[in-house]
């Protein structure tokens, strides 16, 4: 089947020669077959297939919707055989059944038709998402088998004692697993698998979209047509316990999540759109915390935040914009700092890893529970480290810093895009700069930038004004980067590497803090006391083959300040590929 497959694909030119031969790759990689890959993971558009098929097999073109779907003939086939080859009788013409399926070169699916039924059957093709409605509209006769079915299905993914549901993605579908329970969480398995951070679902005017935030990076994973997406919505919301009939306001909640002995928490968001509810779901815990050797420092920034994670009081500031992996670095931090001999508390929103031996508290906004309030009371609790999610107000900055003054080691970030721009903001917070000064220990400005995949590395040559933005020399070295494989879905990227700006606190820069000196000094002052810039260190991942200069630019806003207050950035920084 996957050879004909293959060969209609070619001749309708539903994919390149290019795209069918990574999904091949992608196929053999994940060992399924090639029409697996392209309609259960959504390679190729339901309505593209079913057209090459009825073209290029001179097979009828139905829409399920359109026709009339006869009860004598639905009453010929199961429906669990229907579920288990997503195919709807449609009507008895003499001795034939006609039969819609999603995939008419599914002979085996033929023979047990025609067995069960008795008759010869005639195909017609449809989109598999029509047919799979289809089944739920006209097998009445087994809707309270079904029913049953779903009530069991929903109690075991229902915690009965009150917390939030949990998702059981191991539990075994039965042949009568209603298609949106099957499409929720065939879609949360898919973006456990791809790493993803994210699961967007958007509504258009005439279909739905579901993409994946991979890598920092959206990534298109399949298309429903419209009336498919109010059933998976209706299932997301149930699982998430938010109101079903509620669309004109935004809503949140969460759905706990089983994979094997892996829990998962997802944060669910909807919003309403001009089309239709858009809903967000993110993804925590779905990957282990990585350690503070793996996320890209070298070994000079390794021995600056071992230092100052050996230091007894003190606090580390991760500074940069959402979505650069602050939170996983502080992870890295307590990890790295971890022992029985201490003890760790916590305060985050939302908790995206959990970390043994550790005391982790969920702010509660609606209940009083802030970061400020929280802190107050973990000061009571004897603690020796203190991660603190974010610094968001002036009361929050306080406690911390006067934590870090009595006997505590604090971890927190700040959303600013420099280390140098923290000291400006904790004093846009009313921080006294005699505090900063004392308290702070290091501070880590960061981004994340994607690797190459290492499976279809190869050199290449940056455009005229790549090379000239970056101020890099054409010929400085060999540049790298990724073609596209099944290793890494066609994108050439696979992981992400850190970028980091460290700063420490040097006699000068305590100096220019305490008499509030500009930005622009302070940049200069840490330039010259050798603190590499966000730039200078993704140049120095860019000589070393981990990412690429298009990269670089996505990631790294270049200011024109840059050129008079930073080192020479006309040759890359010396070093080894």
């Amino acid at each position: 089947m996957s050879r004909q497959l293959e060969g209609i694909l070619r001749r309708s030119g539903t994919l390149t020669s290019q795209e069918l031969e990574l999904s091949l790759g992608q196929a053999s990689a994940q060992n399924v077959s090639l029409w697996d890959l392209l309609v259960l993971q959504r390679q190729v558009p339901e309505e593209a297939l079913a057209d090459a098929f009825s073209k290029w097999l001179n097979v009828p073109r139905v829409q399920i919707d359109s026709v009339d779907v006869e009860a004598r003939a639905v009453a010929k086939v199961a429906s669990r055989l229907a579920r288990k080859h997503t195919c709807l009788p449609i009507r008895l013409m003499g001795k034939n059944l006609v039969l819609a399926m999603a995939n008419p070169l599914d002979r085996q699916a033929i023979e047990d038709v025609e067995f069960a039924s008795s008759r010869q059957v005639q195909p017609v093709v449809a989109c598999r998402t029509e047919i799979l409605l289809g089944i739920e509209r006209h097998y009445a006769s087994d809707a309270p088998q079904a029913t049953a079915a779903s009530a069991t299905e929903a109690d075991t993914f229902i915690d009965i004692a009150g917390e939030p549901n949990v998702l059981d993605l191991e539990q075994p579908e039965s042949p009568d697993t209603g298609p949106a329970i099957h499409l929720c969480n065939r879609i949360v398995l898919d973006a456990i698998k791809e790493r993803a951070s994210d699961i967007h679902i958007e509504q258009g005017a005439r279909e739905t979209r579901v993409r994946l935030r991979v890598d920092g990076v959206l990534r298109d994973y399949l298309q429903l047509p419209r009336w498919m997406s109010a059933a998976l919505l209706s299932r997301i919301k149930i699982l998430a316990k938010l109101d079903i009939a509620q669309q004109r306001l935004p809503q949140d909640g969460r759905i706990k999540a089983r994979t094997g002995d892996r829990s998962i928490d997802l944060r669910v968001s909807t919003l309403p759109t001009h089309f239709g509810e858009k809903a967000v779901m993110r993804l925590l815990g779905s990957a282990d915390t990585p350690t503070l050797d793996s996320i890209g420092l070298s070994a000079d920034e390794l021995a600056l935040v071992d230092d100052a994670l050996s230091q007894p009081q003190g606090l580390i500031l991760v500074t940069g914009p959402t979505g650069t992996g602050k939170s996983t670095t502080l992870y890295s931090m307590l990890m790295r700092r971890q022992s029985s001999e201490l003890n760790i508390v916590t305060i985050e929103d939302p908790i995206e890893y959990h970390v043994p031996g550790a005391n982790q508290v969920q702010v509660d906004t609606r209940s009083g529970l802030t970061f400020a309030s929280c802190l107050r009371s973990i000061l009571r609790q004897d603690p020796d480290l203190i991660m603190v999610g974010e610094i968001r107000d002036v009361d929050t900055a306080e406690i911390a810093f006067q934590a870090a003054l009595t006997g505590h080691l604090v971890f927190s970030t700040l959303h600013t895009n420099s280390s140098v721009g923290a000291i400006e903001r904790l004093l846009d917070l009313n921080v006294k700069p005699l505090l900063i000064t004392s308290a702070t220990n290091l501070i880590v400005a960061q981004r994340l930038a994607r690797r190459i995949c290492m499976n279809c590395r190869e050199p290449y040559m940056p455009s005229a004004e790549v090379i000239r933005r970056l101020q890099i020399e054409r010929n400085s070295h060999e540049f790298m980067h990724g073609r596209g494989c099944a290793a890494c879905g066609g994108t050439g990227y696979s992981g992400r590497v850190g970028i980091f700006e460290i700063l420490t606190m040097t006699p000068r820069l305590k100096e220019l803090v305490s008499r509030r000196a500009t930005e622009a000094e302070m940049r200069h002052a840490a330039a010259d006391a050798g603190t590499r810039s966000l730039l200078r260190n993704a140049l120095h991942k860019l000589r070393q083959g981990l990412t690429t200069a298009e990269e670089i630019l996505r990631v790294i806003r270049i200011e024109p300040a840059d050129d008079a207050t930073l080192p020479s950035r006309l040759a890359l920084p010396a070093g080894k590929h």
